[in-house]
């Protein structure tokens, strides 16, 4: 299927303990039959907003995020 121009990207981040928990998560809400795919790493992030202030203590968590193409 063509990307048409009015498709959008969604994306979901999960906050977990670790990696493997992050991926249960994944599993366990069904996000594969969602058509979620995971966009990069995951690994510990910093949450911060633009002007620099933590948004979110992310402190020994690791973030997973994951993407779909949808149509608008």
């Amino acid at each position: 299927m063509q990307p048409q121009q009015n498709d959008r990207d969604e994306y979901v981040t999960i906050f977990a303990n670790s990696a493997a928990d992050a991926m249960a998560q994944y599993w366990a809400r069904g996000m594969d039959r969602q058509g979620y795919l995971i966009a990069g790493r995951i690994g510990p992030h910093e949450i911060r907003s633009s002007d620099g202030c933590e948004v979110f203590s992310s402190q020994g968590l690791v973030a997973a995020t994951f993407s779909r193409r949808v149509a608008s």
